[in-house]
């Protein structure tokens, strides 16, 4: 019983082998998302549940899961006709991505964003010129 078992973990292994870096990229969003998680939780004073990481362990295990059958779809029904794991992946890492970025909003209090954008904008922009208006009014 033991052999069967293995060989058929071997197999599987072997068969998953070329989305090895999507799943490992998945994982690492979503445990990234969850610290992230926990220090905006934190920063807001509320309490940190075990049902947030029961939440986490479903959400590795639906989207683990939905990129492996993704990839089966890809490679044994379209024969790589459409990138079906990678979109799925991709769908997945943008609202991991997403998460990430509105816990980071609330862990530093403000848009990292609009900070980054306004950093990046050009003097002659609406917005910049008035707030550079408003920062010399408030000096003088």
């Amino acid at each position: 019983m033991k052999d069967w078992v293995s060989s058929l973990g071997v197999a599987a292994v072997a068969a998953l082998a070329p989305i090895q870096a999507v799943l490992i990229s998945a994982g690492v969003m979503i445990f990234a998302d969850l610290f992230t998680g926990m220090l905006a939780a934190r920063k807001k004073g509320e309490k940190i549940t075990s049902a947030a990481m029961r939440r986490t362990i479903s959400k590795i295990l639906i989207y683990e899961t939905a990129i492996i059958c993704g990839f089966l779809l890809e490679t044994y029904l379209l024969s790589s006709l459409i990138p079906v794991s990678k979109l799925v992946a991709g769908v997945i890492g943008l609202v991991e991505f997403k998460s990430i970025l509105e816990n980071c909003n609330v862990v530093l209090g403000q848009n990292i964003f609009e900070t980054v954008l306004f950093k990046l904008g050009s003097d002659n922009d609406p917005k910049k010129a008035k707030k550079n208006f408003d920062e010399k009014d408030n000096k003088e």
